[in-house]
Order: structure tokens, then sequence, then C-alpha cells
């Protein structure tokens, strides 16, 4: 029960953040295929999936590093490779932050 719960809950986050995609234009189905805020080439049913072209993952708007919520407000949907990158750019600025709150 608990993980249907759990999945309900995800899906519902899916298809928030989905909703704001960019429709691509010369798609048959506009719900299929969407564009993230980067202007990536994403696919609904592809969500979690490193080895697809078309992967996609949830990802904080506003890190919660950096004050962001859970909320579904505050996740877009973004290709997995840029979300990876920002991750990455992400921990380094606070580890930069860090050091230099320690510094002082």
């Amino acid at each position: 029960m608990a993980q249907q719960v759990h999945m309900s809950m995800l899906e519902d986050l899916k298809r928030a953040a989905w909703a704001r995609t960019t429709p691509v234009s010369d798609q048959p189905n506009a719900w299929e295929f969407r564009k993230d805020c980067r202007g990536n080439l994403i696919r609904y049913a592809d969500f979690g999936n490193r080895h697809s072209p078309f992967g996609w993952e949830l990802d904080y708007i506003v890190s919660r590093a950096f004050g962001g919520t859970g909320h579904s407000d505050n996740l877009q949907a973004l290709h997995w490779k840029h979300n990876s990158l920002r991750a990455e750019t992400q921990l380094r600025l606070v580890t930069v932050a860090e050091s230099e709150a320690d510094r002082r």
C-alpha cells in the first residue's frame, strides 16, 4: 500500500513538471515529446532513463541546498545530462561557499 501511495505521488510530481515543458510543434502527440527549459527534447515515457537520448529527471528549480522546497512548484522536467551537469555545478558552488565561510 505504501509503495502505491509513493508511486502515485511520484506520478503527480512528474505530471506537474511535465505540464511546465514546451510542446513540440511538429509532433503528432504533443504529450509524448516535449522540450525542457533548456530546449532539450524529452519523452514522457523515458523518465529516469539515462540510456535514452530523450531521458529526463525531476530537477529542483531552486536547489534544496539553497533553500528550495520539495513542493511540485519547485520541480521541473530536465534532460538527464543537463540535470547531472547542474548537480555538479551546484555541488561546486556549495563547496566554494563552505570553504569561504570556513576562512572567516
